[in-house]
Order: structure tokens, then sequence, then C-alpha cells
């Protein structure tokens, strides 16, 4: 029997991340993927600009969702309206399925005090209802209040979230941290873990942390352990980012070369 996986999240209309990438690394697994859409963002004079959908539209997405399919996991990506998160809390308390979140933070267009509440409610409300938090380096750094330079700090930063979530954490080093490795590292209370390839020098990047997020659900949905999962899909993503497609406007999304299973 088809397994189902949802997605809540934003939609990209360039395809890199969001809805559209969770939907394709689904497809890559053989999950049958649905959708509950928080936001649209669109690109405007070089900018990004996200419109929001309703709290009342995003609750009656995943009514209908509750009402026509039993699930077999979760991946929830950028939700951007803080009145949302309640509502998918309470979606969540309903489930009984692996739940990743891969937590979006970094809006250029939203107020210091607009990230720090939705960063406050993120964490209280739904971290702990999470199977797996995905933040990047940027997103560690605003959920840890840390600078995070080396993997000393980015283990400081990762027991942090740990302990104020109360669920296990990938953090997502990517490009970021120096030196030629990219280093991913899991941290679920009692242990740490690396995950490391050679950086790659390819522009083809967006919609590399959502694709890794959404492929961590699909591999949990598929019975894999929490570790196999990310292991799994570190070596995803980076195939991914070497097949990449350039857009016309220069901007470089993942893409994937053949199927998973």
């Amino acid at each position: 029997m088809t397994k189902t996986i949802l997605t809540i999240a934003g939609s990209d209309t360039l395809g890199g991340g969001g809805l559209q990438a969770d939907l394709k690394t689904f497809e890559q697994y053989r999950l049958f993927g649905l959708t509950a859409i928080t936001c649209i963002a669109i690109v405007e004079n070089e900018e990004f600009i996200i419109q929001d959908l309703s709290p009342e539209l995003l609750d009656q997405q995943l009514q209908t969702i509750q009402s026509g399919v039993d699930l077999d996991g979760i991946k929830i990506g950028l939700i951007h309206h803080p009145d949302s998160i309640p509502v998918i809390k309470q979606f969540l308390q309903k489930q009984n399925v692996p739940i990743v979140l891969d937590p979006v933070l970094a809006f250029k267009e939203t107020t210091e005090v607009y990230q720090k509440r939705y960063r406050d409610l993120l964490m209280q409300e739904l971290f702990p209802l999470a199977t797996i938090v995905t933040p990047n380096l940027k997103e560690a750094e605003l959920l840890s209040d840390l600078v995070i330079t080396d993997e000393t700090s980015m283990q400081q930063a990762a027991k942090i979230i740990q302990q104020q979530g109360n669920t296990t954490v990938v953090i997502k080093g990517g490009q970021r941290l120096a030196g030629k490795t990219a280093l991913d590292l899991y941290y679920d209370g009692h242990q740490f873990k690396q995950f490391s390839k050679p950086k790659l020098t390819a522009k083809t990047i967006n919609g590399a942390g959502c694709s890794f997020a959404s492929a961590i659900a699909s591999n949990l949905v598929l019975g894999q352990s929490p570790v196999e999962a990310i292991h799994r899909s570190k070596k995803f993503v980076y195939q991914a980012i070497q097949h990449g497609v350039v857009l016309k406007n220069g901007d470089g999304n993942v893409w994937f070369k053949e199927d998973k299973k």
C-alpha cells in the first residue's frame, strides 16, 4: 500500500525550495505527497516577497487532509504567520507519525520583534511535537543565541536547542563553516553524530535545506532510524546539488536525477 506524507510549507514559485521541493523529494521515495500551503513566495525587483495565507484557510486545508487521508509522516517548512503555529499544533497533536520540522527563520522583511515571537512560538509549541528539527547554521544561531564558528560552538548550540525544544536536532552546516567539509551535526540529548561530505562549488543549492528535511521525513516513513535517515538524506541532497538546474535569472535549484527506489 502506498504511504502518504504531508508537507505544511510555503510555495516557492521558482520551484527550488518550499512545498515544490518537498513534493519532488517525496516522489523520489515513492511516497504520495499532500500539501497544506502556508504562504506564497514571489520575486519582485530581485527581492523575495512573502504573501501569507490566513490561519483560517490553513486550518481548512488541514481539516480536509485529516478527514480524507491517514498520514504516515509530516514535514513542516516555512510557516511565516505566527498565528498559524497554534493551528498546526492542534493538528499535530492528533497525529502519531514521524514529524520533521525545518524551522525557517531568516526573513529579511520582518522586524527583530517579529522574529523573536515567531522563534519562541516555534520552540515552545511545535518543537516538542517534532521527531527531528533541522535548522541551518544561521537558524541555529537565532534559536540558541550563540555565534557558531566551529564544531564546538555547533555542539553547544545543538545542546541548547535540544534542551529548550525537547526534541532531536540536526544542524545543517552547509557552506557556512570554514574548511573544505560540509558538516551536519546530530544531537538527540544523549549522543552527537557527524555527517560530512566535501563541499561542492556548484551554485545549484536552492532547495537543498528543504529537500534534506523532506528526505529525512521520507526515510523515517520508510522505517529508517533517525541516524540512518539523516545519512541517506545527506547523500541524496549531495547528488541533487551535483545534478542541479540553473535558471534564466542565474539562480540554481537542486534536481534529482534518478529515483531512490
